[in-house]
């Protein structure tokens, strides 16, 4: 396994500087006790949950104790994995510009919070690896021109062409800072206050190795790799996606299985799919990617009704490696990404869902391209509000929409990914957005324990009816096996309203028949149009307006959903 890290520093760094750099990695690791029989199978109880440190609070407790009781209260035999966002000091993007990588922010509660959580769920860290905050106390040895933060950080000419550089945002890419030894030109990928590292100095790399040894001490078992697609930097080039980026990945993984072999690593590239499945390596890399392209088409076409578009890429998702999956999601911390709908949808439909977005009240963050005008990067609103209504205005069709994108995400080869407000039927945060002036936050708003409770405690209102089908959904999910991440799928082309997906082992007993009518029309699906042997029998296993008559023809009212297993 040593032989794997040297390999990758000398992809990275040459042979000379490889050695140095592996024999201090290997002293920091003979220093640790590895951790024995901790490897994970996939399995279909697996589910996480996207949350806030400090999304769920109560007077006088600390926000990461709140959190804890309310998932032990309400989430506890669920929801297997919690991420947590970013719960380290930081100077904005709500945890995304860390200034101290290594301590928990005091507003949230401590370390003893964060490992007391990991007793009950594997949790999910953030690895904010491409940039940080302009308060970081490197970078403000940057700014004295003091070592050894000065070498530190990324920077360039201002003569220098970087116009190749693939942006997802639109503000300017170099950021002029005045330090001791004159100005400075800072890379800044994402915000003036986001400052990219330079990982062509190794004592950067090995700065994050030990944040990595650190995390697993106190309880990660997974890692997220934040905007690792842009970490390493080439003039000239797109920035995005390069060897090196990859390399380093290839060397975090054979760190991380050194000291726990059944630790996960899951890598955030918000990009076209193709893109995204690169990070899986040569089953080297990434253990599991998130789906990108699902937000957008799912969206779509319950906004419209089609299931076209869906069905279509759903058809083309190649087989993935052993031991790789994918993160299913259709609502996070960010907005929905459009970017990974390039190609998947035309250009007339990508105007129908930003017509419904900004009709229910989102927003659209843009991005500059490489020829200097801007595009829609995002969509920001809440998926709740998103399903609202379709393309023909607001209708009485809201839950039962909404219910259909979280069956379809958990259905998906893969592990499902609940943002927590999602589960809460959260409505867009108007406030938030009057606030903070960022579009994000509308999508991101933080509760009071006891609104919480009352919004899960009204049986009449939207969030608690949410909030049961789903943990229904997901009890019922735990007892399948066809709903193993790694299990095949097939998606059928049925009916153009229809979105029905197959999984399991063909002429398995245990395989289960995914049906949703993605339209507000009644549709009656025969055997035949569903691709089910005369002979084989069908149980419905979880249903929410859908029936089986004498004949066994699936019958859905309007957004009806279906799991029936095959015997």
């Amino acid at each position: 396994m040593g032989g794997g890290i040297r390999k990758h520093l000398r992809a990275l760094y040459g042979e000379a500087v490889a050695h140095e750099v592996s024999l201090e990695i290997e002293a920091r690791l003979a220093r640790l006790e590895p951790k024995k029989d901790l490897a994970h199978e996939w399995g279909p109880e697996d589910a996480l949950l996207i949350v806030y440190a400090d999304a769920i609070q109560q007077a006088g407790e600390a926000p990461l104790r709140t959190l804890g009781r309310f998932l032990d209260e309400r989430l506890q035999g669920i929801i297997s994995q919690v991420h947590l966002l970013p719960f380290f000091p930081y100077t904005s993007d709500d945890g995304f510009a860390v200034s101290d990588y290594r301590a928990v922010d005091p507003k949230h509660g401590g370390w003893d919070e964060i490992e007391r959580l990991s007793e009950d769920f594997d949790l999910v860290f953030d690895l904010v690896i491409n940039h940080a905050s302009s308060a970081h106390p490197s970078f403000q040895e940057f700014l004295r021109d003091e070592a050894p933060g000065n070498r530190y950080f990324m920077t360039a000419e201002l003569d220098q062409d970087v116009s190749a550089v693939t942006r997802p945002r639109a503000s300017p890419l170099l950021q002029t800072y005045e330090t001791a030894g004159g100005p400075r030109h800072v890379w800044c990928t994402f915000s003036r206050d986001q400052v990219d590292w330079d990982f062509s100095n190794p004592e950067v790399l090995l700065e994050f190795v030990d944040i990595v040894l650190g995390y697993l001490a106190h309880g990660a078992s997974w890692l997220r790799l934040d905007a690792i697609a842009y970490l390493w930097k080439v003039v000239g080039t797109s920035c995005v996606h390069l060897p090196q980026a990859h390399a380093v990945v290839k060397l975090l993984r054979s760190v991380v299985e050194r000291v726990n072999p059944g630790a996960k690593l899951l890598t955030e590239t918000n990009v076209p799919l193709q893109e995204n499945l690169s990070y899986f390596g040569e089953q080297d890399e990434a253990h599991i990617v998130y789906n990108f392209s699902l937000p957008p088409l799912l969206t779509h076409a319950l906004m419209t009704g089609y299931s076209e578009a869906l069905t279509r890429w759903c058809q083309s998702l190649p087989a993935l490696p052993s031991g790789c999956t994918f993160l299913n999601f259709v609502a996070s911390h960010d907005g929905i990404g459009l970017r990974p709908a390039e190609g998947l949808l035309s250009d007339e439909q990508l105007g129908e869902l930003i017509h419904c977005v900004e009709a229910f009240g989102g927003k659209l963050t843009k991005r500059t391209r490489p020829d200097g005008s801007l595009g829609v990067y995002e969509a920001n609103i809440s998926l709740f509000d998103a399903l609202g209504g379709t393309l023909d205005g607001h209708d009485r069709w809201q839950v039962d929409r909404f219910l259909v994108a979280q069956g379809v995400m958990m259905s998906l080869a893969g592990v499902p990914a609940f943002y927590y407000n999602t589960l809460l039927a959260a409505p867009n945060d108007h406030e938030g957005l009057e606030r903070t002036g960022r579009y994000r936050s509308l999508n991101r708003k933080k509760w009071d324990l006891a609104e919480v409770e009352r919004r899960l405690s009204d049986p009449s209102g939207a969030p608690a009816s949410v909030f049961s089908a789903i943990a229904e959904m997901l009890t019922v999910r735990r007892g399948l096996s066809a709903f193993h991440p790694e299990a095949p799928q097939v998606c059928l082309s049925v009916d153009k309203r229809a979105f029905v997906l197959a999984r399991g082992e063909e002429g398995s007993a245990s395989r289960v028949l995914c049906v949703f009518n993605l339209s507000r029309d009644e549709l009656e699906l025969s055997r035949a149009s569903l691709a089910i042997e005369p002979r084989a029998s069908l149980q419905l296993r979880y249903s929410r307006g859908v029936t089986l008559d004498d004949h066994d023809t699936v019958r859905c009212t309007a957004y009806g959903v279906a799991w029936l297993e095959l015997g």
